[in-house]
């Protein structure tokens, strides 16, 4: 079989026996040889992969490249960032709104949590499933807590891009600022399911949506 790693192609002619294949130290080696004897060399019993890990793709690397095809590239040809908000939560989506109208180029687009794409982002970066924080994700890479909602203010159209700064701040520090606002935010603003009338600007930069279940009323992420 013919495998891409990068630029480079290598050939592979996996020893099969019951349809098991045998790896040691990343090697593709025979079942012969598979409990300890030494490694054929190459145009002998089998042709050895010296990057077999290269094979095919993590789960993560899967959902990167699906995310750049799904999210295009903004005005500029930057690629776009993913926020991922609580569905919930009337004051997430007036900072979603926020960022919107102060986003002209398009380089957000949007997704509750608890939307299944929302849940793959969470599982591919390892966060826990019900992840008390805003996400960013961009160019591979995932943001949470106060370095996210920096990151997404620091992009934007308006003279608030210089709170960006506030990251020289220590994380920790930045962390514990958010989280007193992110544990009150219910009590502050109450609930708000994302797609209720009145926000035609945030639907429309949704890739992905989210029902909440009638047998779950407050659907409150709590991590």
């Amino acid at each position: 079989a013919q495998v891409a790693s990068g630029s480079k192609h290598v050939r592979v002619s996996a020893a099969m026996e019951g349809g098991r294949t045998y790896f040691r130290n990343g090697r593709l080696v025979p079942p012969g040889v598979a409990s300890g004897a030494a490694v054929p060399q190459e145009g002998k019993q089998a042709e050895v992969l010296e990057e077999s890990e290269a094979l095919l793709p993590t789960a993560r690397e899967t959902l990167v490249a699906r995310l750049a095809a799904d999210l295009g590239l903004a005005a500029d040809g930057q690629p776009r960032g993913l926020v991922l908000f609580d569905g919930m939560c009337r004051l997430c989506q007036i900072f979603c709104r926020f960022a919107i109208e102060r986003d002209p180029g398009r380089h957000f687009m949007f997704a509750p949590l608890q939307s299944k794409l929302g849940k793959e982002v969470l599982q591919g970066f390892g966060f826990p499933k019900d992840l008390d924080s805003v996400v960013l994700y961009s160019e591979g890479q995932a943001f949470i807590k106060s370095t996210a909602a920096l990151n997404v203010i620091g992009k934007l159209d308006s003279p608030f891009r210089v709170l960006r700064y506030f990251d020289w701040l220590p994380r920790g520090f930045r962390d514990w600022g958010y989280g007193i606002v992110a544990k009150s935010r219910y009590s502050l603003l109450g609930h708000k399911v994302d797609d209720e009338a009145g926000d035609e600007a945030l639907k429309a930069r949704l890739v992905d949506t989210w029902t909440p279940s009638a047998e779950d009323l407050l659907h409150i992420c709590g991590s």
